[in-house]
């Protein structure tokens, strides 16, 4: 048996007491350290029609200011309705200044501007089989027709092409409402129903179905009913950060363009 004198016993105590203030100083410096590298991040909101040049964006931005993008891709609407129950995030980019808007009028918007456009097109499958040409075509018996969901923007934007539409043509809406066989809840799943053939056409961007050309064909709609969209980027007053946030609202409004265009999209200059 060792037998330790009261001297000891008491250096012992403070080193041991020691140790046990410098591990906790230690614990403390990486909870600090994780608390950081949780603030050098963003929650972005996007339109699913934009991933693969938001993906690439948010790569080149990460490398640049080593502040990481987390992306939530669904439809608008969807996201729209995520912000208000959340009351979380800091930048929102839907396929439509709509739901911008909107968002502005409940005061969540800090600043906002428009990046690139969201042009209709139908798509068919490849070799067009059904000889679709236009887009009284779309109501003619025996086609089935994708579209996208009517609270996000391909929806919300198609259903006022065929208002417009039903000026020259009675009855068109009833029509291709009849061959909707399936809707998307995003732009690039209504797309996918025309690719696994489960519809002979969809409605979607143009720059979802250059993506896509290789298994597809592009029918442009005539200009006379087509709608062209704008899309926004904003930065939410939900935002931790204002200052990340910037950051990253400024780089996809400059680097982020040439981007967007490498994909096919019409940017705003």
């Amino acid at each position: 048996m060792i037998i330790i004198d009261g001297d000891d016993m008491k250096k012992s105590l403070i080193i041991i007491g020691v140790g046990l203030i410098i591990l906790g100083l230690t614990l403390s410096g990486c909870t600090e350290n994780g608390k950081e590298n949780t603030e050098a991040s963003i929650h972005a909101y996007v339109g699913a029609g934009m991933q693969q040049p938001m993906d690439e964006i948010g790569k080149e931005f990460e490398k640049k200011y080593n502040i990481k993008v987390n992306y939530d891709y669904a439809g608008s609407g969807p996201l729209y309705s995520k912000i208000l129950a959340s009351n979380k995030g800091d930048i929102f980019m839907p396929g439509a200044y709509f739901y911008v808007s909107e968002l502005s009028k409940r005061g969540y918007i800090i600043d906002c501007t428009n990046i690139t456009k969201h042009i209709p097109v139908i798509v068919v499958k490849k070799g067009n089989p059904k000889n679709i040409t236009s887009l009284e075509d779309l109501g003619k018996p025996g086609i089935k027709l994708s579209l996208g969901e009517e609270n996000i923007a391909i929806g919300r934007t198609f259903n006022k092409i065929l208002t417009k539409a039903e000026k020259d043509h009675p009855s068109i809406t009833k029509k291709i409402k009849n061959n909707t066989v399936v809707r998307g809840a995003t732009v690039k799943q209504t797309l996918l129903y025309v690719e696994l053939g489960q519809a002979d056409a969809a409605v979607v961007w143009r720059a979802d179905a250059m993506e896509d050309k290789d298994k597809v064909d592009i029918v442009p709609i005539d200009p006379k009913y087509n709608i062209i969209k704008t899309v926004p980027i904003a930065i939410l007053k939900t935002t931790k950060n204002e200052k990340n946030a910037k950051l990253f609202y400024d780089f996809v409004n400059t680097k982020g363009k040439e981007i967007f265009k490498k994909y096919g999209f019409e940017v705003i200059e």
